[in-house]
C-alpha cells in the first residue's frame, strides 16, 4: 500500500482540535488553544517533538546533525481523538488531539508522557516529562560528583572549578554541560537547547530553561543496552572524526614551557631517558607572558626561530599543540589586536551596544565574539598563519567561557546566559572548518574544555580542567570520563599527575604513578601540572613509569580499533561495566571501567593501597597478569595491587592485538607486524574485529579505505580463524603474525591452512606461540585436536 499503510487525514474542531495532519514522516496536531504539536520520526529509533504556540519558532538546532532523510514510519493512523505514529523499531507516539498530550512507548521502562503543557515560571519555561523508567541515569555532559544522576538537579551553565576534588560539591556543574541523559532502561532524552537551564532527573523529568523560544526534544530508543543507546544518540548529535594516530601516544605538557630552549630540552630529556613521545603542549608563554593573552603571535625573544623548532620536533615525531583563549587583553602586548578588534567591532558588546569590559585574573580587555562571522574569519586567518608555521593542533583554554559577563550581548542576538554553553562549540568549529578548508587531509586535535551537546563533532579532545594534585583530585576521574563518554564525548581525558599543586605538598611520587596507571587506559595520555609534570622528575620510580608509557604504544592496534568504534558507532573508549549488560548497574563503583569491549581496568586510586576489591561484570574474566586465574561475573574478590601493579582483566575468549616492539613515537608503528594475545576459556566462543588504515588521511572510513581483520575463536580455542576484508593504499600484503594462546594446559599441534605446525609451549607461562607469515588475502584457519585450556 502507498506509504506503508499511512493515512493522511485532516479533521475539524468538532473533535476538539482545530486540525490534525498525518504526513509520511510525522504527525501534527493543532489544539483548540492554537498550540501545534509535531512528532517526527527521524529514523526507527529517534522521535523529534516540538510544541509551539502560534507564531513561535525554535532556535535552529545546534545540538543535532540527523534529520529525516526519507524514513517513513510503518504506521501513521488517526483515531477518534488521537493520532498515532509507529516505527519499524516498535516506537509508538500517540498524540491527544484535544490537549496536545503525548505518550511515547518503546517497551518496558521506556514510556514517556508529555502532558503538552509548557509552564512559565519566573520568566523561564518548564517541560515536565513523566516516565516509567526506574533505571539509572547517566550523562548530562561532564559530571564528576556521582555516576548515577537520578534524583539530581543539574545546572546547565558551564563553570570552571579550579583545584577541585571528588568530594567537592562544585563538580555537579563542570565545564561541559549537556541537557541530555541516557537510561539503563534503554533510552535517552535530549533537549535541543544551550541556554542556561536546569534539568531535574526525577519523575517527572523537568527541564527548566531561560530560552524564550520553544525547546525541541528527542526521544532516543536503544534496543536494550547502553551501547545501543549510545550508538543512536551519537547518530543524532554527531560523531567524532577518526583520531590523529599520534594522539594515541604520549604527550607531555606543563604550565608552562617558557621558551624554545626549554621546550626542545624537555623533548631531549625524554628521549635520552628512553621515553617515547608524540606531542608537546605549549601553555601561554609561547606568546610572551600571561598579560599578553590575545596576542596570537610567537614572542621573538623567547622563541627566536619557531618554524625551525617546529620542523625539528616534527622530524623527531613530536607534534606541537599551542594554547589560545577567548580574551584579548589591553594591558600587555596584545594591545594592537585589541585596538584592531575594537575598531572593527569584533569583540563582545554589552546590552547597550558598547564594548563589553572583561576582567580576568591577569588583566582587562575584551572577549572574542565567536558568534560574529567577521570575528570567526579574523580568528581563522590567525590560526591559519600559525598552523602554516608547523603547529599541529590547538588548545582552547578557558572556553566555558571562564569569565563571561552576563551583561554581554552577542552578534547573533543572544545574551550571555543564552549563548554561554554554545561558545565552546562555535569556537571549536572555527578551527575545525579551517582544517577542512585549508588542510583537508590532516587529522585535527583540538583540546577544548568548554561546550555543550555535539562538541565531539569538531575533533575535540576535552579534559577535566584544573584538577587538584591530590588523591581527592584523582578520585572522580573515572566518573567524569564515564558520564562524558555516555554523552558523546568519547575522548574525555584528564591532567595526568594532577594540575593544581599545593605548594606545601607539590611532590607526591606515589600519586603520580597511580595517576599514570589510570592515564595508560584513558583516551589521551597527557601529563600536565604546574610543577613536576614530566615522568623523568620521578627517578625513584623510573622502573615503573617508563614501562607504563612504553606500554601505551604496545596497545596501539587495540586502541586504534576503539577509535574506529568511536568514529563509526559513537562508542566511548572508557565504558561503564554495564555497557553491554542490560538491566544491571554498578553505580557504587567509581574505580573500575571497561577499556573497549574486552578489557576490565581496575586502577588503584587511594594512598598507600596494596590490595583492592574488584567486582566483575557479566561473563568470565581472565587475569592478564596471571591468565591461569579466571573470575566469574557478578562476583567480588580482593586482589593484590602493590604500587607496580595495575589490575587488568581480559574478557573470556578475548583477542587483544598488540604492537610488541619498541617505538620512539607512533611513526614507528608497523602494520606488517602484529602480536595477538588470545585468552581462551572452555566453552566460550568469541570474536574481535581489528581496524587499520593508513593512520594519516582523513575520510578513510567514508571512502572505504581501511582493512578489518576479524579473529574468531571456537570450541574454547580448538578452532581459530583470522580473516581480512578490505584494504587501503600502502596496506601490507603480508603480516608477520605472532599468535600467543594463553591458558594452555600443555603442548599442542595445530593444522594451519592444511599444514601441521607445532606451537612453542611455555610451561611456566602456560602459553602456546605460533609465528606465521600471513598473506592477508587468504583466510587463515588453525585447528587442533589436542589443545586444551586450563
Amino acid at each position: 500500500m502507498t506509504y506503508r499503510h499511512i493515512l493522511l487525514i485532516t479533521l475539524g474542531a468538532t473533535l476538539g482540535a482545530q486540525a490534525r495532519v498525518a504526513s509520511p514522516e510525522s504527525i501534527t496536531t493543532t489544539t483548540a488553544d492554537g498550540r501545534t504539536v509535531t512528532v517526527t520520526a527521524i529514523n526507527p529509533n529517534i522521535l523529534k517533538v516540538t510544541n509551539m504556540a502560534p507564531g513561535e519558532q525554535p532556535l535552529p538546532s545546534r545540538a543535532t546533525v540527523l534529520t529525516n532523510e526519507g524514513y517513513r514510519p510503518d504506521i501513521v493512523s488517526v483515531g477518534h481523538f488521537t493520532t498515532t505514529l509507529t516505527t519499524s523499531a516498535g516506537v509508538t507516539a500517540i498524540v491527544d488531539d484535544r490537549t496536545g498530550a503525548l505518550t511515547i512507548t518503546a517497551g518496558p521502562g521506556k514510556v514517556v508522557t508529555d502532558p503538552g503543557l509548557r509552564t512559565l515560571r519566573d520568566g523561564r519555561t518548564e517541560l515536565a516529562l513523566s516516565t516509567t523508567s526506574t533505571g539509572s541515569m547517566y550523562g548530562a555532559g561532564e559530571r564528576g560528583h556521582k555516576l548515577n544522576l537520578r534524583g539530581d538537579t543539574l545546572v546547565m551553565f558551564n563553570r570552571q572549578n579550579y583545584g577541585y576534588t571528588g568530594s567537592d560539591p562544585r563538580i555537579n556543574q563542570m565545564n561541559i554541560t549537556m541537557p541530555l541523559f541516557v537510561s539503563t532502561d534503554g533510552f535517552a532524552l535530549v533537549f535541543d537547547d544551550y541556554a542556561r537551564a536546569e534539568m531535574i532527573l526525577g519523575n517527572p523529568v523537568k527541564y527548566i530553561t531561560e530560552n524564550p523560544r520553544p525547546v525541541t526534544y528527542y526521544f532516543v530508543n536503544g534496543a536494550s543496552t547502553l551501547a545501543d543507546v549510545t550508538e543512536q544518540l551519537t547518530a543524532l548529535t554527531g560523531r567524532q572524526d577518526l583520531t590523529p594516530f599520534w594522539s594515541l601516544g604520549y604527550i607531555t605538557s606543563k604550565y608552562g614551557y617558557h621558551d624554545q630552549a626549554e621546550t626542545v630540552g624537555v623533548v631531549d630529556t625524554l628521549k635520552r631517558a628512553g621515553y617515547p613521545v608524540d606531542g608537546i603542549v605549549l601553555d601561554l608563554y609561547w606568546y610572551g607572558k600571561e598579560q599578553d593573552m590575545g596576542r596570537l603571535a610567537w614572542d621573538p625573544e623567547q622563541w627566536p626561530n619557531p618554524a625551525k623548532m617546529l620542523a625539528g620536533l616534527k622530524a623527531r615525531g613530536v607534534n606541537l599543540v599551542a594554547i589560545s583563549q577567548p580574551y584579548v587583553l589591553r594591558n600587555g602586548r596584545a594591545i594592537d589586536n585589541y585596538n584592531e578588534l575594537t575598531e572593527k567591532g569584533l569583540l563582545l558588546k554589552d546590552t547597550t551596544g558598547a564594548q563589553q569590559e572583561v576582567k580576568i585574573w591577569v588583566g582587562e580587555g575584551g572577549m572574542f565574539d565567536v558568534s560574529n562571522p567577521d570575528t570567526r574569519a579574523w580568528l581563522s586567518d590567525r590560526y591559519r598563519k600559525l598552523t602554516d608555521t608547523g603547529i599541529t593542533g590547538w588548545w582552547g583554554d578557558l572556553g566555558e567561557p571562564e569569565v563571561h559577563p552576563l551583561t554581554g550581548m552577542h552578534a547573533n542576538g543572544l545574551t550571555a546566559p543564552l549563548y554561554h554553553n554554545q561558545y565552546g562549540n562555535d569556537w571549536s568549529e572555527i578551527i575545525y572548518d579551517l582544517f577542512k578548508k585549508e588542510y583537508p587531509d590532516t587529522r585535527l586535535m583540538t583540546m577544548m574544555r568548554g561546550g555543550t551537546t555535539g562538541l565531539q563533532r569538531y575533533s575535540v579532545y576535552p579534559w577535566s580542567t584544573d584538577v587538584s594534585r591530590s588523591w581527592g583530585g584523582l578520585e572522580p576521574q573515572v566518573r567524569i570520563m564515564l558520564n562524558s563518554g555516555l554523552s558523546g564525548l568519547g575522548y574525555m581525558g584528564h591532567d595526568v599527575g594532577g594540575f593544581a599543586v599545593d605548594p606545601d605538598n607539590a611532590y607526591i611520587p606515589e600519586l603520580y604513578v597511580r595517576w599514570l596507571q589510570l592515564g595508560l587506559f584513558s583516551p589521551i595520555l597527557r601529563t600536565h601540572a604546574q610543577q613536576y609534570a614530566e615522568p623523568y622528575k620521578y627517578p625513584q620510580y623510573a622502573s615503573i613509569i617508563a614501562p607504563l608509557i612504553k606500554e601505551r604504544y604496545r596497545w596501539l592496534p587495540y586502541n586504534y580499533t576503539l577509535a574506529w568504534e568511536n568514529a563509526s558507532k559513537g562508542y566511548p573508549l572508557v565504558r561503564p561495566l554495564n555497557f553491554t549488560e542490560p538491566g544491571h548497574a554498578y553505580d557504587s563503583i567509581s574505580d573500575e571501567f571497561l577499556w573497549g569491549p574486552d578489557v576490565l581496568v581496575a586502577p588503584v586510586m587511594t594512598e598507600g593501597t596494596v590490595e583492592r576489591d574488584i567486582t566483575f561484570p557479566a561473563g568470565q574474566w581472565v587475569d592478564m597478569a596471571d591468565p591461569t586465574k579466571v573470575f566469574d561475573g557478578h562476583t567480588t574478590v580482593t586482589y593484590p595491587a602493590p604500587l607496580e601493579v595495575l589490575p587488568l582483566f581480559a574478557r573470556a575468549g578475548a583477542f587483544i592485538p598488540m604492537a610488541d616492539y619498541r617505538m620512539g613515537n607512533t611513526g614507528d608503528y608497523n602494520p606488517a607486524r602484529l602480536t595477538v594475545q588470545y585468552y581462551p576459556v572452555a566453552g566460550v566462543d568469541s570474536e574481535f574485529t581489528m581496524f587499520d588504515d593508513d593512520r594519516v588521511s582523513t575520510g578513510t572510513i567514508a571512502r572505504g579505505d581501511y582493512r578489518l581483520i576479524t579473529f574468531t575463536g571456537k570450541q574454547g580455542g580448538n578452532r581459530i580463524s583470522i580473516e581480512a576484508k578490505g584494504t587501503y593504499p600502502g596496506a601490507p600484503l603480508n603480516i608477520d603474525l605472532v599468535l600467543v594462546i594463553n591458558r594452555a594446559a600443555g603442548p599442542a599441534t595445530f593444522r594451519v591452512n592444511g599444514r601441521n605446525m607445532k606451537a612453542k609451549y611455555d610451561a611456566a607461562a602456560h602459553t602456546l606461540t605460533l609465528r606465521l607469515r600471513w598473506p592477508v588475502d587468504r583466510l587463515l584457519t588453525l585447528e587442533s585436536k589436542d589443545f586444551k585450556t586450563l
